[in-house]
C-alpha cells in the first residue's frame, strides 16, 4: 500500500510538471522562420555631387512568400550633400528576429581640391621601437568632404597599413575626421579603429600641398607608433 501511494504522488508530480512545460511554451513558436533579404546592384556606389542616385532595388521572401512590401528602409543618399551616407533595409520576423542588409553610397564633390581617392607613397613608413618599416606599396584612401566646411572623412588614417597591408580587413582601418585649414595645415578631429575599438593619439606635421597635389602627416598610435604618410590624389 504504501508503495501504490509513492506511485501515485510520483505520477501527479511528473504530470504536473508537464502541464507546466506546457503552459510555459504556450504561444510559443517552435520553428522560427527567417526572411531572405536580397539588395539589387551594388552594396558600395560612388556618385559625383551633382548627380542623380535611383534606389537600385531589393526584394525579401519568407517561407517561399513575396514579402518586399515587410521591408523598412532608414537612411536616404542626397546627391547635392557630398558625404557618405549608409541606408539600412531590415525585416522583422514574426518571432521578432530582424534579418538586415546595408548599402553604402559615397558622393564626392569633383571640385573640391581633397575630395577623392588617394593612395600613399610606397616609401611611407611606420617607426616603432626604433625601426622604420616602409609601406612598400600604393594603398587606396578615400577623403570625403562635409559640405565645404573643411571637415574630411578619412577612410584610413593608418593608410591601408592594417587593412589592406596586412590584409586584415577594413574593421582594421583607421577612420578620422581632420579639418583642413585654408593654409593647409590639418588636425585631427576624431578617429576610431573599430577592430581594437581604441583611437589615435595624435596627428603632426600635418598639411594639404595643393600645387603638389599632396598630403602628408605624422599619425601617432600606441606605445609610440608613429605612421609617417604621404598621399598623393589620384586623378579621376
Amino acid at each position: 500500500m504504501k508503495k501504490n501511494i509513492l506511485l501515485i504522488a510520483a505520477l501527479a508530480l511528473l504530470t504536473l510538471g508537464f502541464t507546466s512545460c506546457e503552459k510555459e511554451s504556450e504561444g510559443l513558436t517552435r520553428i522560427t522562420y527567417y526572411a531572405t533579404l536580397v539588395l539589387e546592384g551594388p552594396t558600395y556606389a560612388e556618385i559625383h555631387q551633382g548627380d542623380s542616385y535611383s534606389e537600385p532595388g531589393y526584394s525579401a521572401v519568407m517561407q517561399g512568400k513575396d514579402v518586399t512590401s515587410q521591408v523598412i528602409v532608414t537612411g536616404k543618399v542626397n546627391p547635392a550633400v557630398a558625404g557618405v551616407y549608409t541606408v539600412v533595409y531590415s525585416i522583422e520576423n514574426a518571432d521578432g528576429f530582424v534579418s538586415s542588409s546595408s548599402r553604402t553610397v559615397v558622393v564626392i564633390d569633383a571640385d573640391d581640391p581633397i575630395q577623392g581617392h588617394w593612395t600613399v607613397t610606397p616609401t611611407s613608413f611606420r617607426s616603432y621601437k626604433g625601426n622604420d618599416v616602409e609601406y612598400g606599396d600604393s594603398f587606396d584612401i578615400l577623403i570625403v568632404g562635409n559640405n565645404g566646411d573643411g571637415n574630411y572623412y578619412v577612410s584610413d588614417m593608418f593608410a591601408g597599413w592594417y587593412a589592406q597591408r596586412a590584409g586584415y580587413g577594413d574593421s582594421y582601418a583607421m577612420e578620422g575626421v581632420i579639418k583642413v585649414a585654408e593654409d593647409g595645415t590639418i588636425s585631427l578631429l576624431a578617429s576610431l579603429v573599430a577592430g581594437w575599438g581604441d583611437s589615435l593619439a595624435g596627428i603632426e606635421d600635418g598639411k594639404f600641398d595643393s600645387a603638389a597635389k599632396q598630403i602628408t602627416y605624422k599619425a601617432t598610435y600606441v606605445s609610440g607608433m608613429v605612421f609617417d604618410v604621404t598621399l598623393n590624389k589620384v586623378e579621376d
